[in-house]
C-alpha cells in the first residue's frame, strides 16, 4: 500500500514523519495533485529549485490554498513584501533590507550573546525544564522586539500574536473559516504598530521602525501600512523559523549521540554552526510554501496549468539524495550548499542572517553551559508539532542534565 494514498498534509503521522512520504512523492509522484488544497505539489531539489528561480513563471502573488486566497497575515500590505512579484516586491525589499545589511547583523552578536547566557542560566536553574519556552521562544522574539524598539512589556503580547496567526491559518484550512480569535490578535497587533510607527515618524529613537519611517538617503519611508507589513512578518517569520530551528537542533542532536558527542568535544563557533546548517537541511524549520503559475508550465515530465497553485516542499527538496547523498543521515559535516530552508531566489527569506547568528549563538552557550542534556520523564515520546503543515517545532521541549 502506498504512503499517498488518501494523503493528507493535515494528518497527524504526516506530521510526526514526514519524511518517508516525501520519499515516495520523489519517485513515484515528482509531480503530485493534492486534493484538500487543490494543489499540485513538487517535491524534488531540482523542480522546487526551478520554481523559486523563475519567479515570472511561478508567481507570489494571488496565491490560493484550497478555495482560499493565500492570506497569510490577513494583512493587505503584507502581501507587497511576501506575496507580490516585481516591481512592487523589488521596492519593498530595497527599503527594508537597508535594516538587514551584514555590519548590522554582525552588531547584534553581543546582545544574542549576553540575552543566551542570562536565558540558559535562569532556565538550568531547574533539573527539569521545557526548552521551547525557556531559550527557543524567548530569545529571537526579544531580540527582534528590541530591534524595532519594542516595550519590553509587550513581547509577550508579541508571542501570543504570533502563535495564534499562525495555529489560526491551518485551523483556517481544516474548517473553512478563521476562528475568532485569530481576528481579534490581528487587529490587536496592527493597531499597535500603527500606533508605534506614527510615534517614531513624529519622534524617532534609532531603533529599527524609525530607521523604517524616516527618509534616508533619497530612499522614501514606509508608510504605516508598509511598516506594518514588515513588522508583521519579522515577527511572525523571523521569529518562528529561529524558535524551531533551536528546538528541532536540539531535538536531533538528542536523538544522535554520536554527533552530539562530536559537538561536545568542540562546540566551537564553526562546529555550532554546521550543526545548525545541518539542521536546516535535516528537519526544516520551514517545509513548504506556495506559488501560482502564470502560465502553462512543463515539470518533471507534467504540465500544470496556468493560474494553479503549486506547494514547493522544501524539506523534500533538503532529503533529496540526488542533492544530498545518505539525505537520511544527520551529519554535521556534510556540504549543505544548496538546502533550501530559507527558499531561493527573489524571494530568499530577509531575516535569515539574523537566524544564521542566533542559533549557533544560543547552541555555542548552551554548550558551555549544560554540555550533556537528554529528554525529560516530562517529555512525550511523540513530538506535537502544532497543526501547522507549513512550519515544523516543537511545541514543548522537555529536557533533564544528564
Amino acid at each position: 500500500m502506498s504512503l499517498l494514498d488518501g494523503f493528507d498534509f493535515l494528518d497527524p503521522k504526516f506530521k510526526q514523519h514526514p519524511y518517508p512520504y516525501f520519499a515516495e512523492m520523489r519517485e513515484k509522484a515528482p509531480l503530485f495533485w493534492n486534493e484538500r488544497f487543490k494543489s499540485w505539489v513538487l517535491s524534488r531539489h531540482e523542480d522546487v529549485a526551478f520554481a523559486l528561480k523563475n519567479a515570472a513563471l511561478f508567481s507570489s502573488a494571488d496565491v490560493r490554498l484550497g478555495n482560499r486566497k493565500r492570506g497569510f497575515f490577513q494583512v493587505e500590505s503584507v502581501a507587497e513584501l511576501i506575496s507580490s512579484d516585481p516591481p512592487v516586491h523589488t521596492r519593498m525589499r530595497g527599503l527594508v533590507s537597508r535594516a538587514f545589511t551584514p555590519k548590522q547583523i554582525s552588531a547584534m552578536e553581543p546582545r544574542v550573546r549576553e540575552l543566551s547566557r542570562a536565558l540558559i542560566a535562569e532556565m538550568t536553574a531547574s533539573p527539569e525544564f521545557d526548552f521551547m519556552d525557556g531559550l527557543a521562544s524567548p530569545l529571537p522574539v526579544t531580540i527582534i522586539a528590541e530591534m524595532l524598539g519594542i516595550d519590553a512589556v509587550r513581547r509577550r503580547d508579541f508571542k501570543r500574536w504570533s502563535d495564534t496567526i499562525l495555529s489560526g491559518l491551518t485551523a483556517t484550512m481544516r474548517t473553512g473559516q478563521e476562528p475568532e480569535e485569530v481576528g481579534r490578535c490581528r487587529e490587536e497587533m496592527l493597531v499597535y504598530m500603527t500606533q508605534v510607527a506614527e510615534e517614531r515618524r513624529r519622534a524617532p529613537r534609532g531603533d529599527l521602525i524609525s530607521l523604517l519611517v524616516q527618509e534616508s538617503d533619497g530612499v522614501p519611508a514606509l508608510s504605516s501600512q508598509e511598516v506594518n507589513a514588515f513588522t508583521v512578518l519579522l515577527l511572525i517569520a523571523g521569529n518562528e523559523t529561529t524558535t524551531n530551528l533551536l528546538g528541532n537542533t536540539l531535538h536531533t542532536l538528542i536523538r544522535h549521540p554520536e554527533e552530539y558527542e562530536w559537538l561536545r568535544r568542540d562546540p566551537s563557533p564553526a562546529a555550532c554552526a554546521a550543526v545548525c546548517e545541518e539542521t536546516l537541511r535535516f528537519d526544516s524549520p520551514v517545509m513548504a510554501i506556495s506559488r501560482r503559475t502564470t502560465q502553462e508550465v512543463e515539470v518533471s515530465g507534467g504540465k500544470i496549468p496556468a493560474e494553479s497553485t503549486v506547494t514547493l516542499l522544501l524539506g523534500s527538496a533538503n532529503h533529496d539524495p540526488r542533492k544530498f547523498p545518505d539525505p537520511e543521515r544527520f551529519d554535521p559535516r556534510r556540504d549543505t550548499a544548496g538546502l533550501m530552508s530559507f527558499g531561493h531566489g527573489i524571494h530568499f527569506c530577509l531575516g535569515a542572517p539574523l537566524t544564521r547568528v542566533e542559533a549557533p549563538v544560543a547552541l555555542q552557550e548552551l554548550m558551555a553551559r549544560t554540555p550533556r542534556l537528554g529528554f525529560s520523564p516530562r517529555q512525550p515520546e511523540h513530538v506535537d508539532y502544532g497543526l501547522s503543515f507549513a512550519l515544523r517545532g516543537p511545541r514543548s521541549l522537555w529536557l533533564q542534565k544528564n
